[in-house]
């Protein structure tokens, strides 16, 4: 087990406290020192911090030229291009970046934060090639969906070719942008889908990606993407919670307008449950992830349903000082917690 250099002197302390009063014998005491070591940092930091630098100046610039239309219009216009032909070729020109990224990968599979960021090349233009063939087509009268569920299949495939985490985060957003088009022209343009809004819909799309989340790990090519599919889940189903938390099933902005706060408190009273056994889940399956993300929405709540219902009838300085010692509080707790668990892996 790595541990950082306090934590290794807490347990130090422990297993000579123990030796000392006959807990443990000095062949256990020697076990247990032995079972743990010092974390040390990282060589090169500063090193990588200049390589991812130079990578991403270098893809900026590469972004700007992409996504700026004037040129690309221009030697369109004068080669007499049409629109679906140049997405063709940015789609040829990303099916290039991925094979040349797979030959970086193979030859320096250790520098992952540059892999990675020569990505986004790969992202940028695909991203042009769908918004070309898009317009060639009119986009459907609007309709989105379709380009964007295409650009999803192509991020996955190159996610997949790549083994890379930002393609497939990509391919996830791109998915989520896809539900969202989909399903407004499911439901003919109105405010509800099968009887949910916009918030719910997304709420329902963090439910899906996490269902998805479970199946990952059963493909092969697939397992390396579990842990940031659950992430990516976990986001899209907090955030678009929240918000369902504050607009409810509004049908609009304008109808959540004209609905007293008050009267939407049971979806706030729900997004609390939610928050309170995501803590505790994470808690006592160790999964900081879930732990800290579950305090941070939980946060982010509290602000929230401070300033729907006590902004014009509390004293503001009282409010943040409860506020900050409940969180001075609950952050002692948690530093106990993680103390005690580490003791419990070192005696086991």
């Amino acid at each position: 087990m790595e541990v950082d250099k306090k934590e290794a002197e807490l347990l130090e302390q422990s297993i000579q406290f123990w030796k000392e009063k006959g807990i443990i014998d000095g062949p256990t005491a020697e076990r247990m020192q032995k079972s743990y070591r010092v974390g040390a940092p990282e060589p090169g930091v500063l090193s990588a911090y200049a390589l991812v630098a130079s990578v991403s100046c270098g893809l900026l610039a590469f972004g700007a030229l992409v996504m700026d239309e004037k040129w690309i219009e221009l030697i369109r216009r004068r080669l007499g291009l049409s629109e679906v032909v140049i997405g063709l070729f940015f789609i040829l020109l990303g099916g290039a970046l991925v094979l040349l990224g797979r030959r970086r990968r193979q030859k320096a599979p250790e520098a992952k934060a540059a892999n990675e960021s020569f990505n986004i090349t790969i992202v940028l233009s695909l991203a042009v090639a769908m918004a070309y063939i898009g317009r060639s087509i009119g986009y459907q009268d609007g309709n989105y969906a379709p380009i964007l569920l295409a650009a999803a299949l192509l991020y996955g495939a190159a996610a997949i070719v790549l083994q890379s985490q930002l393609l497939w985060v990509t391919l996830l957003l791109a998915l989520a942008g896809w539900w969202g088009a989909q399903t407004y022209a499911w439901s003919g343009g109105g405010d509800y889908w099968l009887g949910m809004n916009y918030a719910m819909r997304m709420t329902l799309f963090g439910l899906l990606v996490l269902l998805l989340r479970q199946a990952v790990p059963v493909l092969a090519p697939l397992k390396r993407f579990a842990k940031i599919t659950q992430v990516m889940g976990f986001l899209f189903f907090l955030t678009a919670a929240w918000s369902l938390s504050v607009m409810g099933n509004s049908s609009n902005f304008d109808v959540w307008l004209q609905i007293r706060q008050g009267r939407l408190w049971y979806w706030a009273l729900a997004f609390t449950i939610v928050l309170v056994l995501l803590i505790v889940h994470g808690f006592r399956k160790k999964d900081a992830f879930l732990r800290d993300l579950g305090l941070v929405f939980f946060l982010i709540n509290i602000y929230t349903r401070y300033f729907e219902y006590f902004w014009d009838k509390t004293n503001k300085g009282l409010f943040f000082a409860i506020l900050a010692v409940s969180f001075w509080w609950l952050g002692k707790a948690a530093e106990k917690w993680r103390k005690k668990n580490i003791l419990h892996d070192a005696a086991g």
